[in-house]
Parts: structure tokens; sequence; C-alpha cells
């Protein structure tokens, strides 16, 4: 990168020289007259900042605010906004003589639609195909009107006695502005229909965001159809219950069951192949962010279906065993998924599965296979994969963790120990942390399970500073006891000693997962996903620290991650105010590299070393399936972990499972982990994680540089470091092309201005 800079330098020297040449050039013969000073221009921009004066300190500062911050002419905040999102309101139909008259409003990022133009219409009913109204629209433009202040009308001729005495469904979608943005409304008449409700629209939108993108879904499609906004009651028109095996005038395959298309899509990583292909021979390759077993993700316990008045989650459990429903997760009949052991094997025989009628005979009350009739007779018990317990389509470990409150409330540092004090209630009632035998409202914290404290310090607004000896800025754990814990009047009070080190304020997480009755055996028990709890003091105080800048929203990531977001056993569970006690600016695995005998060379990404901090953690997970994105790859212990649009951009990989790591010496087998992460929103979509009006560019006064080469000394000699700082790091995790990070690097702080290795930039002049 020097010879970089020297060079770009350079060839800049020569172009002004140049320049000056062909200026001084011209044309000879006499000079003319003075003529009068003209007006003074306009300031120009701000140069360069100068080199600091005799025994001033050198702390390098990131040019990145000068042209994005808030409020400048290439504003950060201006290109992650998301735009396009559409709505309507006041969707009517009533009858004109003869006719029908679709009346409704439409809105744009908040304001009016006045420019939309008629894209489609259709009519739908129970019973009866989906008519399509767009070509008679289309061809008589005056049955179309737009008011020029976002309201609309769709006049449908002869639309009494086609479609009026039927409770129907009507939607139409208008394209709006240069992206042909898509808005759909929809809407019944006279009388709402039961066509849809089993889903919730705020599960969709969690994930899909309010835009309706949907990420790899169809790359030249905004969000498959008519994404703005996203609704069931919208799909359903084309995708029916009832499934016309022929549902247009065209005679097209059919557009498949809405839920056999969403499940598909959904569990495609689950599929042969991990594909899933539709009827119309559409292919999709989706991950899923948490658990298919679990229904109450977007079979919402607080949406009420009309058509039946009970919740939606009730309605999808109560649903029959039909061959459409099981193979909509399953795939096929030989799907590894199935096991047809014990002399279940006929099933294999039968001649259509995916329409053969169960219930008669078999899955009905009654009938041989009377205790399988609904659907959630099958997964009841099921597990996780992570401890949580499957029951009527919730993962309970999940229920039974919303029912707490667990806080770290106090913390006393005399200087010798630290004295935590911790208390928890169960369904709003204090329960007592010592207490060891599980119970009726009695959880078991720490007494016969394990739960240990975390602790971390900072420097600056992050907490780099470990407490582990052998990795800096890893935090040490503390296993709770009962020699170091006691409690008294609900309150519990952890005893462990002060760590040795310079800082000013600390974080402490208690990590676990607490112990209550089992949902499946009164006698048994189980775990509760907890959100771990965590507490910043001040060191040598013991008070409440000032909070580090609060920029994400754990609640956000649970829109999609319900169940999943935890790691290393569980014990660290849905708050990434933990995640950062380890993952943050100083992490780098350089030094699983060096232990394995591998250079870069050989690393599987070509790096000598990889830095796990969660902005670019992150940042370059969910963005790793978007093509033309380099791989992530991190080396660890328990396994390497690597993320990509496709392995073939990983030279060497051996494939997934137990591997010799390519490299190594001797020879080291670990597991080998790929994952193609899809992305179900705009990349840019920075609301899907963050707090409202956060800043995008990290704040250089207290942000930490990132480690990106943990030196010769790893993780002995922090001196010998490289860093980058935190604007260039925040930037390139996703904007990680050649001629982005060519950018970044040209304009912003580099390692190669900052050889120092230090932590941070704050302490970049001692």
């Amino acid at each position: 990168m020097n010879q970089f800079r020297k060079l770009f330098s350079g060839a800049w020297s020569i172009l002004v020289v140049c320049t000056l040449a062909f200026a001084m050039g011209g044309c000879e013969g006499d000079d003319g007259a003075q003529g009068p000073a003209g007006a003074d221009g306009a300031d120009g921009a701000t140069g360069p900042q100068g080199p600091p004066g005799p025994g001033a300190a050198v702390t390098p500062l990131e040019s990145c605010a000068v042209c994005h911050s808030d409020g400048s002419f290439a504003s950060a905040q201006v290109a992650h906004a998301v735009y396009d999102v559409g709505s309507f309101a006041d969707f009517q139909v009533a009858p004109d003589g003869l006719d029908l008259v679709v009346t409704f409003s439409a809105t744009v990022d908040g304001a009016a639609a006045t420019t939309a133009t008629f894209y489609r219409a259709y009519v739908s009913s129970e019973g009866i195909a989906r008519t399509s109204l767009s070509t008679e629209i289309n061809d008589n433009p005056d049955r179309f009107v737009n008011n020029g202040d976002g309201t609309y009308s769709v006049r449908i001729v002869d639309g009494v006695a086609r479609f009026g005495d039927a409770d129907s469904r009507y939607l139409v979608i208008l394209r709006n502005g240069m992206n042909a943005l898509e808005i759909a409304a929809v809407g019944d008449y006279p009388n709402p229909i039961p066509l849809a409700g089993l889903a919730s629209n705020d599960a969709c939108i969690g994930c899909h965001g309010e835009s309706g993108e949907v990420g790899r879904f169809d790359p030249e499609n905004r969000g498959g159809h008519y994404s703005a906004p996203m609704s069931e009651e919208a799909c359903v028109v084309c995708h029916r219950p009832d499934d016309p095996s022929t549902p247009d005038e065209n005679e097209e395959p059919s557009y498949m069951q809405l839920f056999r298309l969403v499940h598909g899509i959904h569990n495609a990583h689950n599929f042969p192949d991990g594909v899933f292909v539709s009827d119309r021979d559409n292919t999709y390759d989706i991950t899923y962010p948490t658990y298919m077993t679990n229904c109450s993700v977007c079979h919402s316990d607080e949406t009420i279906v009309p058509a039946v008045g009970v919740s939606a989650l009730a309605a999808a459990n109560a649903m029959p065993v039909s061959g459409r429903g099981c193979l909509s997760c399953h795939g096929s009949m030989e799907n590894d998924g199935w096991d047809f052991s014990g002399g279940l094997s006929f099933h294999l025989t039968l001649a259509d599965p995916d329409t053969h009628d169960c219930q008669t005979a078999c899955h009905e009350p009654g009938g041989a296979a009377q205790s399988l009739v609904a659907v959630t007779d099958f997964h009841n018990g099921a597990t996780t994969g992570r401890g949580g317990i499957i029951f009527d389509g919730v993962d309970t470990a999940v229920a039974e963790g919303e029912k707490f409150d667990w806080q770290i409330t106090d913390v006393v540092d005399d200087g010798v120990n630290l004295a935590v004090s911790w208390t928890a209630s169960y369904d709003g009632v204090g329960v007592d942390p010592c207490n060891d035998v599980v119970g009726p409202g009695a959880p078991v914290f720490f007494v016969g399970n394990t739960m240990r404290f975390y602790r971390s310090y900072a420097q600056g607004d992050d907490f780099i500073i470990g407490a582990s000896t052998s990795a800096p800025g890893q935090a040490v754990n503390f296993t709770l006891t009962v020699d170091n814990t006691v409690c008294a009047g609900g309150i519990a009070t952890t005893t462990m000693p002060v760590d040795a080190i310079d800082a000013e304020k600390g974080r402490l997480a208690l990590g676990g997962k607490p112990l209550v009755v089992s949902v499946l055996d009164p006698a048994g028990t189980m775990q509760a996903r907890v959100p771990t709890p965590t507490y910043d003091w001040l060191v040598g105080d013991g008070g409440a620290a000032e909070m580090r800048r609060d920029i994400v929203d754990t609640s956000e990531c649970l829109t999609c991650h319900v169940g999943s977001l935890y790691q290393h056993g569980g014990d660290r569970v849905d708050n990434v105010d933990m995640c950062l006690v380890c993952h943050n600016s100083a992490s780098n695995e350089k030094n699983v590299r060096v232990g394995m005998g591998v250079d870069a060379s050989e690393a599987y990404d070509g790096k000598v070393g990889e830095t796990f901090e969660m902005k670019t953690m992150l940042h370059r997970i969910h963005s790793a399936g978007v093509e033309g994105q380099p791989p992530y790859l991190v080396y660890r212990n328990r396994g390497i972990y690597a993320f990509a649009p496709d392995d073939s951009v990983l030279p060497n990989w051996p494939g997934t499972g137990q591997q010799v790591v390519f490299g190594s010496d001797p020879d080291f087998v670990t597991n080998h982990n790929f994952h193609a992460p899809t992305y179900p929103r705009l990349v840019n979509d920075c609301a899907a994680c963050h707090v409202d009006g956060f800043a995008v560019l990290p704040d250089q006064a207290v942000a930490m540089a990132t480690t990106v080469d943990a030196g010769s000394d790893v993780w002995e000699d922090q001196l010998d470091d490289v860093l980058q700082g935190a604007g260039t790091t925040a930037c390139v995790t996703c904007h990680a092309d050649s001629a982005s990070m060519g950018h970044a690097y040209q304009n912003s702080w580099v390692p190669q201005e900052f050889p120092e290795g230090r932590q941070t930039i704050i302490d970049a002049g001692n």
C-alpha cells in the first residue's frame, strides 16, 4: 500500500506539472492592459490536514466524514436509507350501475403516490379460479383513473353480474417511479372471505423489511411479485388455498398453494441438493435463519384467523395431515428427513403422495394412525438442535425465557474482589437464585447447572481489553458455585477476584440457561432461553458506568433469528451487548492459523489472520451470499467457518465435515463449515439490525481500531499489530470490491499510516 501511495503521489505530481506547463505555453503576443479585479470566488474545498507542529501528538484521523457524514454531499446516511416503501389505504369496492368501481389511496415513503400507473388487476373467490382484469383495463385506459392526489379508481365493466354476488377478493397493482415499485392494493367485496389469515404479515416484514425485498429470491424481481406492502392477503389471490391446477386463462402450471411455496422456499436448504423447485420450475436456494419446526415464527398466536375465530398458530396446528402438507417441507418420500422403519415403508409405494388422501382410513380419529391426525402430532417433542423443545408449534425454551426478568443489579469493587449482585423473577414473581430443586415457579440457576460470569474491559468506547491471559481482547470466565455465591432476600451475590488491568470501566455478562420444569415431562427439566444480562461498571469504584454507544437492537436480530441467536454451547443468549465482550476490535484469529502451521499462501482466504469483531463479522456474513463478495473465513480450533456464495471461490477447500486443514503442520483435523447466506433484505437496510438514528460512520474519537494482523508475537505483543481505522473497517466489510477498498484506503486511515500497533487511536501519541 505504501508503494501504491507513492505511485499515486508521483502520478499526481506529474499531472500537476504537465497542467501548469500547458497553461503557461500559450500563443505569443502583446499583453493587454490589466482589467479590473473580479469578484471573490466561492471558497474551495477544505484541504488535507497539515502535519503536526513540534511536540504535537500524532493522532491519525480518518477522512471519511469529510464526504460521508450526515448532511454532506455524499452522506452515508442517505446512501443506506431504504426507499420505495409503498402502502395503500381506504380500499373500497362499490357498485355503479352495472359496473363495480374499486377505489383506494396509495403512498410511497409516507407521501402520496401521485404518478403511479396501472399494471395489473385480479379478482378471486373461493372455489372459482382467479380472473385477470389486466387486459381489459389496459385496452380501455378510461377504466383506470389517477386523480393526481394519491387516490385511484378502477372500473370493472359489468362487474355486478360477473362478480358482485360472490364474496371475492380484489387485487390492483400499480407501478410507481423509475424503480417501477409495485404497490399491491387488496380488499374483499361484498363480504370478507377466508382466503388468508394463517400467517402473520408482521413476521414476513420482520425478516424481509417494509420494502418487501427478499434478497436472492429473484434478483430480477422486487420481492417476487408485488412487494409493497408484503401481505398474505395479496399472495393468496393467486397462490390459493384450493390451488386450482390451472389457475389462469393461459392454462399454465399451478402457482402452488401459498403454504407449499413458502415452506418449500424457506426449507430449501433441507431439500435434496439444497434446492427447492416450484411447480413452475422456479428454483430457490434459500437459507433459513431459525428452525422450521418452530411454526410460531410465521404463524403468530396473536393473529386471529377470521374464518375460524382462533389464532393463526392454533389453526396451523389443527391442519389435518396431507401429502402436500408433509411434502411441502420434506420434499419427497425418499428424502432423508423421513424415517419409514418399523413397517412404515409402505408410504414409499403410494402412487401420488402429493395428492394422496392421508385422512381416510389412517390419519383421522379412529383410523389406523389415529394418534397422528394433525400437524403438531408429528413435531411435538422434537429438539431444535440447541436444547430447545418444540411443543404445539412453539419453541418452549424461548417461551419460557420470555417469562424471566434476569438482571445484574450492583457491583462492589474494593480493589481485591468484585462482589456482583443479581436477581431474577419468573412470571412476575421474584425467585431464589440459590434454589437447587426445580419446581413450578421455582427455576434453578447455577446449582447443578453451569453458569459463568464473563469479564472484559474498555478503552475508549469499546470493550477490547480482555481479562484472558492467552488472548488479548477476549473475556475471562468465572464459574458460579455454592462457594462463591450466596443468596439473601432474593438477591444473589457472587464474589470473584479483581483483574490487574488498567482500565476505567468494565463489562460483566452472566451467561447460562436456567432450568425449569419441562413442558413435555412435569417430572423432568429443560433449559430456558433467558437473554444474557450485562452490566457496565466503573473499575475501582463499582458504580454503574455509562453505556457504550447504543447502535444495535437485539430485538431486531430476533425477528429473524428466533431461538437461534446464540453459540458456544448456548450459555450466551440473545443479547448483542454480551457478544461484544469477545467480538471486539482487538479480536483476531491469527494465533489459530499459526498454531495450525497455516500461512497466508496456504490459508483458504489468502490472509495471515482475520478479525471476528462484530461489525466485520456480521456485515461480512450477512453480505457473503451476494455474488462478487470475497469469502469470509474464521479459523477456530473447534472448526473453520467459511461464508461465501459458493465454496468454489475458496482455494483448496476440501468440503464440509471433519477434514484435514490445508497447509497445516502437522496435519490438523477439524470441522469445515461452509455457508452461503441468503440475506432476506436489501443489504444496505441498516434498520434491520441498528437502532433508529444511529450514525453510520463510527465516531473515531471513541471507536477503537480493528486488528487486521496480530503481528509476529501473536497475542503476546500488541505493539506490532497492524490496525485499520474504525470507519474504513465499517465500510469495507460490505464494500469489499477492489475499487471500493482502494477508495477507502486512499482516503482513510489505513494500517500503513499507523504502524505503532496500538490498540486504539486514542493512545496514538502516547
